[in-house]
């Protein structure tokens, strides 16, 4: 009963005890070099009292391990599921398996259960491979405890989790934006995705960047908050049409939402680009076939998924003979694809 006690001991009970966060915590047990000298000590002392001991022998059996743990919701996105594609082609090319484990929404907060469940078939790693919604990065990692294996967090803020590999949605969403005020457009309207979404706050923040340093005003009235789907985009459009009459572009926060941009702006008759442009973001592979083809940005949703597992078996010290060094916190950049639905020039 006491070695049951001390398994149930969390990251987030250590970081109570010591005043500091989960993240600094998982630093020192990962033996990282950007904690102090003072912290370090007091952490390990902490540790050493409250019985915060990862399993040596799991951890040894874990780096002989040809297994990789997968944490994923939200299949339904097409992100989502076209970078568990690139996870799982990296993991097959480095000769690893998968154990795919799928939450059933983004905030579920029970996570014991399914880490317990990776832990007993000795995964090298895991990679939590939903994007930030809410709080639930935060959910996971108070659910790790000395036996939990490293976790890479995709999609998310960097400054809330330990190891994390995300695109940079601000600067993608910006260049749409500033693209949009070069081919002339000066009131330009934007559908957000669902705002507890990180990567749907951040494409507003870019959104709202590229008007302020292009000399044009915010209007509050220009902005309207979807949730993904061309339905809400459908209705978010016909609002916007009330309450920002004079809007000569759209920038949508996704492609899905775009074509309903699209749709209904061929069905009431405004022609695209020469009255309203029209721009989306994650160039689905139908968005050159939309009418007329549709602007927006690209994502390396495949190199997200292969730097995954490489941070993974990074961790491991005998994982790489190329002593690959990656950096605990990686933002990829995306590409801007400009087509006839913007292009006025």
């Amino acid at each position: 009963m006491h070695q049951q006690a001390k398994l149930k001991i969390t990251i987030k009970d250590v970081a109570r005890a010591c005043g500091v966060s989960m993240q600094t915590i998982s630093r020192v047990i990962n033996k990282r070099e950007d904690v102090s000298t003072s912290t370090r000590e007091k952490v390990l002392a902490v540790i050493q009292q409250m019985g915060y001991q990862p399993n040596a022998i799991a951890r040894g059996m874990r780096q002989g391990s040809k297994t990789l743990g997968v944490i994923i919701t939200g299949l339904k996105y097409k992100g989502i599921s076209t970078t568990l594609n690139g996870i799982v082609q990296a993991a097959e090319r480095q000769g690893l398996s998968i154990i795919l484990k799928e939450l059933a929404t983004f905030d579920a907060k029970d996570m014991h259960p399914l880490i317990d469940s990776l832990l007993s078939h000795q995964v090298r790693g895991i990679i939590y491979a939903a994007p930030e919604v809410g709080d639930n990065w935060v959910y996971v990692q108070e659910n790790m405890n000395g036996n939990t294996p490293p976790i890479v967090f995709l999609k998310g803020n960097p400054v809330s989790a330990p190891m994390t590999i995300s695109i940079d949605n601000y600067h993608g969403a910006y260049l749409v934006t500033k693209h949009l005020v070069e081919q002339g457009y000066r009131k330009i309207a934007h559908i957000t995705g669902p705002l507890d979404w990180w990567e749907a706050r951040e494409r507003k923040r870019g959104w709202r960047q590229a008007l302020v340093d292009s000399g044009l005003p915010v209007d509050e009235q220009a902005c309207i908050e979807g949730d993904w789907s061309s339905e809400k985009g459908l209705y978010a459009f016909r609002e916007l049409r009330v309450r920002f009459p004079e809007m000569d572009a759209v920038f949508a926060a996704n492609d899905q939402t775009a074509l309903a941009v699209l749709h209904e702006a061929w069905s009431i008759g405004i022609s695209v680009p020469q009255a309203l442009g029209v721009a989306g973001y994650d160039n689905l592979s139908e968005t050159a076939f939309y009418t007329p083809p549709l602007t927006t940005i690209r994502q390396d949703f495949h190199g997200l998924g292969d730097l995954a597992v490489r941070k993974i078996l990074q961790t491991q010290h005998d994982a790489f003979t190329t002593h690959e060094k990656l950096p605990d916190t990686i933002i990829l950049n995306p590409e801007l694809i400009t087509r006839a639905s913007t292009l006025r020039h």
